[in-house]
């Protein structure tokens, strides 16, 4: 999701390379560690090891908190300290050129595959998988097979490890995350209009834009904003509720919630990236958009919604810390449950892919990061990672893990101390999904997903949000919805589907881009970002149908039919091979 980019000079390389890869320090763990599902630790005489691990995104926040509660945990019970480094494609490109990897890379296997095994970067954990990956190996069997199987370039050998693995829906429903997430309290003070398609939401925003043109302390509010170090995703990921498409390993092919085929959003004139960008020019010609929205990185835009100066954005967690700091007020954001498409259910039996883990040829701790990535995939450590610790964040009563009053407390307080828990600050590391069951205590892995802990730890924010709609919490608000027939989720698809139909659909996979297309796919996608640029500030409709037209005419003398044919039969051969369903569009 973020811009590929050249390989810089060796000079260039070796230099930023120096910056980016420098020593770790490390801390001494000095008591006992309890024993692990594999009964791994520390002891009083080791030293506890600091792996740092790549991510492909930027504006992670693991780092700002690295002692926090379940930081601590995975070093008492591990032996290893996490340090992020952030990279965009192009980032990561100077980092494979240099050959020097961080000792953990997380990345999807499909796209860069080829080019970490090939290139000798990671090394495979099948030796030591049989000493340190024991939950590994008894969670998710299905998973590390299809992995040998599919993503090792033919040497059938274990290279990536996805998270958030989930074979079965989950039947109850968590807030949604990600969607139209607009100010409630200005949204209610405006009588909470219904709104179902991009027009409609740009009356709602002009309202509430009139009646709070700035913040308290006298800043500018804007209807909407977005960022643009993420490639094309402000294009692709906030109008899903409107159009139903999301994009997978690539940018330019999405797929509708009801499809088994992928379309290039491009040349798809009712796309998501279409209406998208028909909607940020009407949004721009009625004094809507935010003048730095065409420029803005994650950060800034994260500022600016936490300062209050948008009043819709496309996820909670885009928005900075302003529920932290005002939703115990009532005041805050929520997703707004309209549209077409709910961001919210379904299966994942191959876990998200594009997030697989690896391990660095680099790395001095292999055996430590293999521990960690054990960790990661049993049982008490997806629970913490989600939950807290066990004592301290939530604890045994009868038989049943339960979440502490004074946690739910802490998180509905939010703000710096809630954040310093660690609770669920990157769900990327979980190996496993929260929904699944624990076969010991027949309990969530996220504690916070039962029903009673979705009424009980409500903010205020979200209790207005409820009351408004009849409910007890906003999952629930959306799981009538659904029940309804009103709105549709993953769950919607996939609770029709037989086990092994899930499994099958899941054992599809993603295509493993070769370099010719992703070529293509680079140079149409920086064409389409300076496009939608012009688009954007188009200040009529037929200038804006001319930019169109030079804009199609451009991804096509860029091959972009060339990649559509390519993705398109490799999907269809991909399901095909293993029995799931055909591949198909709904015209």
């Amino acid at each position: 999701m973020s811009k590929r980019g050249i390989v810089r000079p060796a000079m260039a390389v070796l230099i930023i390379l120096s910056m980016l890869l420098a020593a770790c320090t490390s801390n001494t763990e000095t008591s006992n560690a309890p024993d692990s599902p594999e009964k791994v630790g520390t002891d009083s005489n080791e030293e506890v090891v600091t792996l740092r691990l790549l991510i492909i995104e930027t504006g992670s926040k693991w780092n700002t908190y690295p002692d926090s509660a379940i930081a601590e945990e995975i070093a008492k019970k591990v032996g290893v300290k996490i340090e992020y480094v952030e990279a965009d494609d192009s980032k990561f490109n100077v980092l494979l050129a240099g050959g020097d990897l961080p000792d953990i890379v997380r990345t999807e296997p499909a796209k860069y595959g080829k080019q970490l095994i090939d290139g000798n970067l990671i090394i495979p954990m099948d030796d030591m998988l049989k000493e340190h990956g024991k939950d590994i190996t008894a969670n998710i069997p299905t998973v590390v097979e299809y992995s040998k199987e599919n993503w090792s370039e033919g040497k059938n050998q274990l290279f990536f490890l996805p998270p958030q693995v989930q074979s079965e829906p989950s039947p109850i429903y968590p807030p949604l995350t990600i969607g139209p997430t607009i100010r409630w309290d200005y949204y209610k003070e405006i009588g909470a209009p219904a709104f179902n398609t991009p027009d409609e939401l740009l009356d709602v925003l002009e309202q509430i834009v009139q009646k709070h043109p700035q913040t308290e302390d006298g800043k500018k509010i804007y209807g909407v904003s977005m960022w643009q170090d993420w490639g094309l995703w402000p294009y692709i990921v906030p109008f899903a509720w409107y159009t139903m498409q999301t994009t997978n390993n690539s940018d330019i092919m999405a797929r509708k919630l009801d499809e088994t085929q992928y379309r290039n959003i491009l040349m798809e004139e009712d796309s998501t990236f279409w209406v998208a960008v028909d909607f940020y020019n009407k949004a721009n010609r009625r004094g809507l958009l935010d003048p730095d929205a065409l420029t803005m990185k994650n950060n800034d835009y994260s500022a600016k919604a936490t300062a209050g100066q948008i009043v819709i954005g496309p996820a909670t967690w885009a928005m900075g810390d302003f529920n932290s700091k005002y939703a115990k007020d009532g005041k805050g954001y929520v997703v707004l449950p309209t549209g077409k498409r709910a961001w919210s259910g379904g299966v994942n039996p191959l876990g998200w892919t594009g997030k697989s883990y690896a391990i660095s040829k680099s790395s001095k701790h292999p055996e430590k990061a293999m521990q960690f990535l054990n960790y990661l995939y049993s049982y008490e450590g997806v629970r913490t990672l989600y939950s807290g610790v066990e004592g301290v964040h939530w604890e045994m009563i009868d038989g049943k893990p339960q979440i502490k009053d004074e946690t739910f407390e802490l998180r509905n307080a939010g703000g710096t101390a809630w954040e310093n828990t660690g609770i669920a600050l990157d769900t990327n590391l979980m190996g496993i999904g929260g929904a699944v069951l624990d076969p010991v205590t027949n309990s969530p892995l996220d504690l916070f997903q039962t029903q009673e802990a979705l009424a009980q730890g409500i903010t205020e924010l979200e209790k207005d949000f409820s009351d408004h709609y009849g409910a007890m919490h906003p999952g629930e608000v959306l799981g009538k919805l659904i029940a309804e027939g009103k709105l549709q989720d993953a769950n919607t698809i996939s609770k029709d589907l037989t086990t092994e139909q899930r499994i099958k659909e899941g054992k599809v996979g993603l295509p493993a881009i070769p370099e010719d297309m992703l070529k293509i796919e680079a140079q149409v996608k920086e064409l389409a970002a300076r496009y939608a640029a012009k688009l954007i500030l188009a200040k009529t409709d037929d200038e804006f149908n001319r930019i169109k037209e030079e804009a199609l005419k451009a991804f096509k003398d860029a091959g972009v039919d060339k990649f559509t044919e390519f993705y398109t039969k490799d999907i269809t051969d991909r399901r095909e091979a293993v029995g799931a369903l055909p591949a198909k569009l709904n015209n």
